[in-house]
């Protein structure tokens, strides 16, 4: 397994803070190497705790520019086609990327890397800091499109097709806020692939 991470290796840069990678480096990635292409439906796990408990890294962006964060709101549905669903403010650098862009990437990760997810993809912004070179994680370019990290134990890869802010006068009952205050913004995807690892 090393030696294939290995052979992954893709150099990065840093580009207006957010983590870089050429479309040529991207291509050379294996992805069947590492994964096999499953239905959603045969993913055997608990999507509350993936995704509540578990944590996820939401990736939104090209080869040439992404980002990633942590995040614990989302969940998986149906609607007329199986889809995922994700809510990330306004302030986060990825809530950029995923507005530019068509797909973005929903992955999950094994017990030992907690740590990242939370110190780093969940504290520090890709605005400034070059989350692949301080995390070590291998970028990855998904089919059809989007990007994530060979580290995953699985990767949802999704396409929008819904997208709204959440409103305070929407919830129930609606609370104080701050004058002015911003909300989440809640993305539907369109579950386009999954791929889970060898």
């Amino acid at each position: 397994m090393m030696n294939v991470l290995k052979s992954l290796f893709l150099a990065t840069i840093v580009s207006a803070g957010a983590t870089s990678l050429s479309a040529e480096e991207a291509k050379s990635s294996q992805l069947e190497s590492l994964y096999k292409q499953v239905r959603i439906q045969d993913v055997q796990e608990n999507a509350v705790k993936m995704v509540g408990d578990d944590w996820m890294l939401i990736t939104a962006g090209a080869p040439e520019k992404f980002n990633s964060m942590t995040a614990s709101w989302g969940g998986f549905g149906v609607w007329n086609k199986p889809v995922a669903f994700i809510l990330v403010h306004p302030k986060r650098y990825t809530y950029q990327l995923l507005e530019k862009e068509e797909y973005f990437t929903l992955s999950f990760y094994d017990e030992k890397y907690r740590s990242l997810l939370k110190e780093l993809f969940g504290t520090k912004s890709g605005r400034d800091t070059d989350k692949v070179k301080e995390s070590g994680f291998t970028p990855i370019k998904m089919k059809p499109a989007g990007m994530a990290y060979a580290e995953a134990r699985l990767i949802v890869v999704c396409k929008k097709i819904y997208a709204d802010k959440t409103q305070n006068e929407n919830r129930i009952p609606p609370k104080e806020t701050p004058e002015g205050a911003e909300f989440h913004k809640l993305y539907f995807g369109e579950i386009v692939s999954v791929w889970m690892k060898k």
